[in-house]
């Protein structure tokens, strides 16, 4: 019998046997992983938020659940707090055990505080209790720890922390997964329990984690059993024992989820669901070549290899790519068969339908274009997966499986002796910094402007109108509205602006329905110009009547976001200025306008854009341009009566335009066949001329559905139906 070199808490008893390593020495380890590389988040705790966009989402989601429970005492899945005027806005469950678990936390520490040590212990906490489930599974102490290390410090879990709380919450996984092996050996009551009990905190992490993994794991076991070994499954005790903890979990989540489909069902997204799946697919590459992140230690190597701009990349780490081989190749490991075909399984849904190869694959045949299809386009019309809408995000279950396979790797080539602990340390800190994006850690500024103190106390304001808004889907308008929310969490006033990631329809009717209001949400148009000429002075009246209304008495203009231009910050400024006068305050950062009380406005005959329309983008020289939806919307109030001759500027024109409907005040007044016109390359399309009545209508434009065509699917729309016209100008004009 020999003996090796021990030091202080790693020993070994023999050379037949591995190092073993305390837990709690695994778990301050972690912790102290955790804090290098999320440096300097420690240090600013209490005044920056680790990451950015998003993170002010979940920010204000964590407090808006406190303050609706125990201060409001109200339902928390209705909220009266954003897009004000509107009422009974339907929220949706995101992160149940954050969101709940961070109440008594949100008592002792502020709620930024508690956000940025959520986050954290997510680190933490899924490295230790990944590498306990390791150590049950490899039975070597020193490779399950650097396993740990893969599965928590991937760049899959980097980048999701960096403002996707519930994405980060994946700590729960590695405990499911060891219950889980333990209940496949012994049937017992207490590993029921508690592989019940985990796989409702998986569930309870986030809904998409609940499909991504639970789900996609149940199906890829009930495979491998039938096909290799039936007896894991066809057992008394093993298949009730299976079942009725897969039914005990769907009915315990049931009370968080099923609002939630509910609630999706009458909502519409953020995304096109068939577009996202394609965009947010995994480039083959980018599991491979660290070029379209941010990468620490190898994007200096990668400079000019430019992958795919569009798509999220999730770089495995050389490293973790030759252990992990050896692991697959070379190890014994318990469930070796299972733990492959879920690897090869969720690598292959990560890549989305179509094959990516930087870029989308796309082959010509009989004069189409066609992709490269994958097996997620067999399943991606089923609503568990069009629900996902981010292939790449099966990135979790591939890192997941690579810490399992490296560890088993390790296993395989680790000596009993000191070299073991100075290789295992030097492992746990190079995989690290392979994934990592940015030292320091990237975070953002979470100080409460000052502003909001005064606004905190004082009675008189009871709403906040927040500038600069505008459409909430794109950027930078999206950071926007979500850090809007975030200084909600300390003044507690309703705003007229706001964003959830599931978007109640009709939410944004009130700012982009309005004339005024619809300049406010899309100021470019200020600076820029918009397909319609108008005169915004004639605007003024419906704007002011429209906050009047509705208790609006400031508007406070944010002049320090610097990703907001500078000329279209100038111009609103200058209409504000010509609206209410001089800011009753100011400084270097914050405007804030008394909106002032209009009796009896004169409203003059104004022509404005409604529901359709996509925001406005500009050629090279500055002309502006719109796509339209399917269903376009061209708004008249207080006009002048009589006939009209409408007509159009196109580019790019995939479909033609097929009826023309004209609404007054909702009843169909006209109804117009326009399809014979067909619209030109470039050009003008003058419609018939149309009696449009004294007061308000609408004008609906529907188009019908064109052929595929190549610049679609270039942009990522490979099954979906191009619905739009690219207008560039709109001209109503008399027809007497």
């Amino acid at each position: 019998m020999g003996r090796a070199i021990t030091g202080k808490f790693i020993t070994v008893v023999d050379v037949n046997e591995s190092y073993r390593l305390p837990s709690w020495l695994a778990f301050l380890l972690y912790c102290l992983l955790t804090i290098v590389f999320t440096y300097p988040v420690i240090l600013h705790l209490d005044s920056r938020v680790i990451g950015g966009g998003d993170a002010y989402m979940f920010l204000w989601d964590i407090w808006w659940f406190k303050h609706a429970l125990f201060t409001l005492h109200t339902n928390p899945l209705v909220n009266n707090t954003i897009y004000y005027p509107m009422h009974n806005i339907p929220m949706v469950w995101s992160t149940p055990v954050n969101e709940l678990g961070s109440i008594p936390f949100q008592y002792i520490f502020s709620n930024l505080i508690t956000y940025n040590l959520l986050v954290l212990t997510h680190f933490v906490l899924s490295g230790f209790f990944a590498f306990i489930f390791l150590r049950k599974l490899i039975k070597n102490d020193l490779p399950a720890f650097v396993g740990g290390v893969v599965y928590t410090f991937s760049t899959y879990h980097f980048v999701v922390s960096l403002g996707m709380l519930g994405l980060t919450t994946i700590e729960f996984i590695p405990l499911f997964l060891l219950f889980f092996v333990n209940f496949i050996e012994k049937q017992s009551m207490k590993n029921f329990v508690l592989i019940t009990c985990f796989a409702i905190l998986v569930a309870l992490s986030d809904p998409y984690i609940a499909v991504y993994f639970l789900f996609t794991f149940a199906v890829v076991f009930v495979i491998y059993a039938l096909i290799s070994d039936r007896q894991l499954i066809f057992t008394e005790k093993r298949f009730w024992g299976l079942f009725l903890s897969g039914l005990i979990t769907v009915i315990a989540v049931l009370p968080f989820y099923l609002p939630m489909v509910k609630t999706i069902e009458s909502l519409h997204s953020a995304h096109d669901m068939a577009r996202d799946a394609v965009i947010y697919s995994e480039d083959l590459l980018g599991y491979f070549l660290p070029a379209h992140i941010k990468n620490f230690l190898w994007s200096r190597f990668y400079a000019d290899n430019k992958l795919n701009p569009t798509i999220a990349h999730y770089f495995i780490g050389y490293v973790v790519l030759v252990f992990s081989m050896l692991g697959i190749f070379r190890s014994r490991l318990q469930f070796k068969v299972l733990w492959l075909s879920f690897l090869i399984t969720v690598f292959v849904l990560s890549l989305g339908p179509y094959l990516q190869v930087n870029g989308l694959m796309m082959f010509s045949y009989d004069n189409a274009y066609h992709m490269i299809p994958m097996p997620y386009y067999l399943l991606w019309k089923a609503p568990v997966l069009n629900f996902l809408r981010f292939p790449n995000r099966y990135s979790l279950d591939v890192e997941l499986m690579l810490s399992v396979f490296t560890a088993a790797g390790l296993s395989v080539v680790m000596r009993r002796n000191v070299s073991t602990v100075i290789a295992a340390a030097l492992l746990a800190v190079i995989i690290p910094f392979e994934t990592t994006a940015d030292i320091p850690f990237v975070t953002s500024d979470a100080t409460i402007p000052a502003i909001y103190k005064s606004i905190k106390s004082n009675p008189d304001i009871n709403v906040i109108y927040e500038l600069p808004s505008g459409n909430e889907f794109s950027l930078p308008y999206i950071g926007y509205s979500y850090i809007y929310m975030y200084y909600q969490t300390y003044d507690r006033k309703p705003i007229v602006y706001g964003h959830i990631p599931r978007s109640p329809n009709h939410a944004d009717d009130f700012t982009l329905l309005n004339p005024l209001l619809q300049v406010f949400s899309e100021p470019e148009t200020l600076s820029y110009g918009d397909i319609i000429e108008r005169d915004v002075t004639d605007y003024v009246p419906y704007g002011m009547k429209a906050l009047n209304d509705n208790d609006v008495p400031v508007i406070l203009l944010h002049k320090n976001f610097v990703e907001f231009d500078k000329n279209t910050q100038k111009a609103l400024y200058k209409l504000l200025i010509k609206i209410s006068g001089n800011p009753s305050v100011q400084d270097d950062t914050v405007a804030m306008f008394s909106v002032p009380h209009v009796k009896n406005p004169v409203f003059k005959p104004i022509v404005y854009l409604g529901n359709g329309w996509y925001p406005p983008k500009y050629y090279a020289n500055g002309i502006a341009y719109r796509w339209m939806s399917n269903d376009a919307e061209i708004k008249l109030s207080h006009w002048n009566g009589g006939p009209a001759k409408i007509e159009f500027s196109v580019f790019r024109p995939f479909m033609k335009i097929k009826t023309l409907d004209v609404f007054v005040d909702a009843t169909l007044a006209a109804h117009l066949d326009i399809s014979s016109i067909v619209p030109p390359n470039v050009g003008k399309i003058t419609l018939p001329s149309v009696y449009l009545p004294d007061g308000n209508s609408t004008i609906v434009l529907h188009v019908e559905q064109g052929p595929f065509e190549p610049f679609f699917m270039q942009q990522g729309f490979p099954d979906v139906n191009p619905y739009s016209l690219a207008i560039s100008k709109v001209e109503i004009r008399s027809g007497r």
